[in-house]
């Protein structure tokens, strides 16, 4: 009579007491091994199609949906979403060169983004300005260059002097499918010379997460 796997996973194996039959060998491992893969579909409605019947999806069951890049877990009464998020960073070390208007910052990171999906921005950084009191906006725009689509308000400081001020700018964004490149720039609105500070010490962040 067949044997049940060595691993307590319910899985029928023929013994060699049983007749031959090696398609009804071959369909009973099958049985046994495919429910406990991660099994893909093209979507959440080809899915349902498919674990219908003797089929029906059990608990503990793993399934990835194409069209939606989606991992997801059945827990005996629905299919719930395995976090598989996207998190990524950069840091600067290095010091930016003054200027009077915007200037990117070396902050830049880039990623793989998915369709519906929205991203958390983060900025941080220690600013300074040639003229006491000054303002300066530290943005983040989607895009390579500072004519990028801005991602978020900034943060505005009025009172940024030589001896700097940390500022920090959030921001979401929505971009959809593909690969996506956001960067962080400052920008001297005031009439003194602005830049941005950073060493090892004290470095500049920028961090893109997946909520």
């Amino acid at each position: 009579m067949p044997t049940s796997d060595a691993f307590g996973q319910g899985i029928s194996l023929i013994s060699l007491t049983d007749a031959p039959d090696m398609s009804k060998a071959i369909a009973d491992l099958a049985a046994g091994v495919i429910p406990r893969t991660v099994m893909r579909f093209a979507s959440a409605s080809a899915r349902t199609a498919a674990l219908a019947g003797d089929a029906a999806p059990v608990e503990g069951m793993l399934s990835y949906l194409a069209d939606v890049d989606r991992l997801d877990v059945y827990i005996g009464t629905a299919w719930v979403e395995v976090s598989t998020k996207r998190e990524a960073s950069s840091v600067v070390m290095a010091s930016t060169g003054q200027t009077s208007g915007q200037l990117l910052t070396g902050l830049s990171v880039t990623m793989a983004t998915r369709a519906g999906a929205s991203y958390r921005l983060e900025a941080s950084g220690l600013v300074r300005s040639t003229l006491a009191n000054d303002r300066i906006d530290l943005l983040i725009r989607r895009g390579t260059t500072t004519s990028g689509t801005q991602v978020g308000g900034g943060v505005h400081f009025s009172n940024a002097g030589a001896t700097g001020e940390s500022l920090t700018a959030v921001g979401w964004d929505t971009p959809g499918a593909g690969t996506t490149t956001w960067v962080v720039t400052i920008s001297g609105v005031g009439s003194g010379l602005v830049d941005l500070t950073a060493s090892a010490a004290f470095p500049a962040t920028f961090t893109v997460k997946e909520i």
